[in-house]
């Protein structure tokens, strides 16, 4: 295989004075240019090997007025769209159009604190009671161990999901936990912290309720008693269905001497 190779060299040209040259065969392809200084000549081989060097890594030399920093988070952009069915540019008018920034930076310990301390003040003034807010104290403490780094506004569904799920607990279980982060969360984004609230995008699950109230004597009883009820308006129908049949007194068998009825 041939080398690439290029070189700057001097020579005279048939009037006298002096010129430099960009002399060699670079990719199997002659090269052979003449400038009127050596800086010329130098900067066009170093063009020239430019070129090839971003022909064979699929780079190109663009002039832009981006910094180093700026040009590099584009490119990562890109590569992070690449495949997608939207270009880069359907996706920042989304953001723009779409996405709100929180009126107050807030970090999760920060937010939490204050929410805590607001239930405080609920629990002194009788509206929730101790076992409520110290469950509350308590989940919520679990919940900013594992996030404690993380701003509040920056919290999403999927982070959500995946502190619920990280247990393995029942769906009830789950509803409940889901259920007091709903609270914080709506309390967040009434004061700003937060530009939308992520629960209602987190997942709730439906449980179905199987069975209901033991039974209360036989059927033919419950029968006699809940027409006895209706007959007597629908209030008294509710309570006889909510206890059950009326079941009188067994008699007691008469004794020598008692007349029925006494």
């Amino acid at each position: 295989m041939q080398k690439s190779q290029l070189s700057v060299i001097w020579f005279d040209n048939r009037n006298g004075t002096i010129a430099w040259r960009v002399d060699g065969i670079f990719h199997g392809v002659r090269i052979r240019k003449n400038f009127k200084t050596r800086e010329e000549a130098a900067t066009a081989k170093a063009v020239i090997e430019s070129k090839a060097a971003q022909a064979t890594s699929g780079l190109r030399s663009v002039a832009t007025a981006m910094t180093d920093d700026q040009v590099r988070e584009a490119e990562s952009l890109f590569r992070r769209v690449n495949g997608k069915s939207r270009s880069l540019s359907f996706y920042v008018e989304y953001a723009l159009t779409h996405y709100r920034e929180p009126e107050f930076e807030k970090t999760l310990p920060q937010g939490i604190a204050e929410y805590v301390a607001f239930k405080k003040r609920e629990l002194d003034q009788d509206q929730i009671c101790a076992a409520q807010y110290r469950r509350i104290d308590w989940e919520l403490g679990r919940f900013r161990k594992v996030f404690s780094r993380r701003p509040l506004a920056e919290i999403t569904p999927a982070n959500i999901t995946a502190f619920l799920e990280k247990e393995g607990n029942s769906m009830k279980t789950f509803n409940n936990r889901r259920g007091l982060l709903s609270t914080f969360f709506k309390f967040a984004f009434q004061r700003g912290w937060v530009a939308e609230n992520p629960i209602p995008k987190a997942p709730y699950h439906r449980i179905r309720v199987r069975g209901g109230m033991a039974d209360r004597g036989s059927a033919r009883g419950f029968q006699r008693g809940d027409g006895a009820a209706r007959d007597r308006g629908p209030r008294a129908l509710s309570r006889a269905r909510w206890r059950g049949p009326m079941v009188r007194p067994a008699r007691r068998p008469l004794g020598s001497g008692q007349v029925a009825g006494r």
